[in-house]
């Protein structure tokens, strides 16, 4: 049976465990045959107070009950009473998520399998059976059962049946939007880059003369003003005179010693008496875009900011997927989730210079320029605390545990309405309801990702791509697209729900009057009955006295 997610999974078992407690305590007490008892005391007290009658005699009370009970029979048969038939540790509850560009074929989890993640050993009690020592609490009863399966049956045929819906924008966007550095090691290696390799860079740039800016440097600041802000400037890494001519001020750890490049080493001099000088440095000073790219089998800078951790791993596996739908090259992907990593990580980045000190004024700016770096932080936290992901991820996990709660209930209800057959109709509609929100979803999804390419026609959304990386204010075309994805993604459900609860009371009424329908059939037949018997009766007592 497919489920809409790995919490889902858990919590069918535990919802159904729980009920399975429910109805074993309802059973064992014996307080299951009180429904039945009512019943006939409740048809008995009717016939009384209504008169012989109106009420069809006793042959209508008997046809009555008769009824009734058969219905409530019924419905305990197949609501109520589980059976080894319908358990669910005969069935391999299992969960596919989406394939993703980072991920284009995902492992599935199930029940029996394990779903590889935490919920494995958090609820392995679940899977296992061990919550309970009576080893029957995965027993479903055969009506809940059918419905459980028609619904999943439906959710994943209409997921299977909508193609075109794909789309990785918006897993791009959270994973921007919620990444950031946390190595302190690697924030100190990206604040000496700034210091001894971007800002003098940017330096130079702002000292020349425009008209001395090669052709190639001319064109990348036409498609981009604003690539010599980010130090990951695709203008300073290919262009001569700034990352190829700028060195590293002291030794970088990680960069062996060059005696090509690191000509002021002792061992790397001719001319120096080696006996008298001091040993070198355990490591080199790479050359700026050596440090920033790599070189002879060292990775560079923008690669370990881009894969120091899983969430940039599967963020640069995505984006750079489609690299010339959105850059130019495989570079320029890199350098553009280089600046994204330095937005989110954004250390004070304050310019230190080991030659000499500082005034007291210049202290002063920087002081004041760190106080607006770290409120950027803050501004940046409150950003992603107010993003889509924890939406996109808490909705699927409010739905498994609204799923948990019915099934928990079931037997409760079932048992309290005396064995009604309209609570049959009602929580196959709640069940076929809440599980279709996953279906709302996925449809929200498929508009969201044609809206973002409606919106933005250029290139498959080349232009939402780099309002993102780097991670800018978003601008009003992604405010739009994100209020419509959460009207969507809580309206939805809403609608859906709204509709099939005017849908399930309309049912309930229809079952009410076809009980009503039938009693009145059986009061008709004792009525008739009746008038038969007397009419026999009269017949044979005329007879004797003639």
């Amino acid at each position: 049976m497919q489920l809409d997610s790995y919490l889902e999974i858990f919590t069918t078992l535990y919802g159904w465990a729980f009920a399975n407690l429910i109805g074993e305590v309802i059973t064992g007490t014996g307080l299951v045959i009180l429904p039945f008892a009512l019943l006939i005391f409740n048809d008995w007290r009717e016939a009384r107070e209504q008169g012989a009658e109106s009420s069809g005699g006793v042959l209508g009370l008997i046809d009555r009950i008769g009824t009734r009970l058969f219905v409530a029979l019924f419905v305990m048969a197949v609501c109520f009473a589980t059976s080894s038939v319908t358990s669910l540790s005969n069935l391999d509850l299992s969960y596919t998520p989406p394939g993703t560009a980072a991920d284009p074929s995902p492992q599935p989890g199930s029940s029996q399998g394990g779903t590889g993640s935490g919920y494995d050993a958090a609820m392995r009690d679940a899977s296992d059976g061990s919550m309970s020592a009576t080893g029957n609490l995965a027993f479903v009863p055969p009506w809940w059962y059918t419905v459980m399966a028609l619904s999943s049956g439906v959710n994943f045929a209409v997921r299977n049946g909508l193609r075109g819906g794909e789309n990785e924008l918006r897993m791009i966007e959270n994973l921007a939007h919620t990444s950031t550095i946390e190595d302190p090691n690697l924030r100190h290696e990206i604040q000496r880059f700034w210091n001894e390799c971007f800002t003098p860079a940017r330096s130079n740039y702002l000292t020349m003369n425009r008209a001395d800016i090669p052709p190639d440097g001319q064109a990348i600041l036409q498609k981009n003003a604003t690539d010599v802000n980010a130090m990951g400037s695709t203008l300073f890494r290919t262009v001569s005179g700034f990352y190829d001519s700028l060195r590293a001020r002291e030794p970088v750890p990680g960069w062996p010693v060059n005696c090509s490049r690191d000509t002021e080493y002792p061992s790397c001099s001719p001319s120096a008496d080696k006996s008298e000088a001091p040993p070198d440095p355990q490591w080199g000073k790479p050359m700026c875009i050596q440090w920033w790219v790599g070189a002879d089998g060292q990775k560079g800078l923008r690669e370990e900011m881009i894969s120091h951790s899983s969430a940039w791993t599967k963020l640069s596996q995505a984006s750079c997927a489609a690299a010339n739908l959105v850059w130019a090259d495989n570079d320029q992907c890199k350098d553009s989730l280089a600046n994204l990593a330095q937005y989110q990580a954004n250390p004070d980045f304050t310019q230190t210079d080991t030659q000499a000190d500082y005034g007291t004024g210049t202290k002063v700016w920087h002081a004041v320029t760190a106080t607006f770096s770290t409120t950027g932080v803050v501004g940046q936290a409150l950003n992603a605390s107010f993003s889509l992901t924890p939406l996109l991820q808490g909705l699927p996990m409010l739905q498994a545990l609204v799923l948990m709660s019915i099934y928990m209930f079931l037997p409760l209800i079932v048992f309290l309405s005396g064995f009604d057959l309209k609570v049959m109709f009602y929580g196959a509609v709640a069940i076929f309801t809440v599980k279709f929100w996953a279906s709302m979803w996925f449809i929200a999804q498929w508009v969201d990702g044609h809206l973002v390419n409606a919106m933005y026609p250029s290139e498959q959304g080349s232009d939402f791509m780099k309002g993102l990386i780097p991670a800018a204010v978003q601008g009003y075309k992604q405010m739009i697209l994100n209020a419509l994805l959460l009207a969507m993604f809580v309206g939805l459900p809403m609608i859906w729900t709204a509709m099939m609860t005017w849908i399930g009371l309309r049912v309930g009424v229809g079952v009410g009057e076809m009980l009503q329908s039938a009693e009145g059939q059986a009061n008709a037949a004792g009525k008739s009955g009746k008038a038969a018997a007397g009419g026999a009766a009269k017949t044979v007592v005329g007879g004797v006295i003639k």
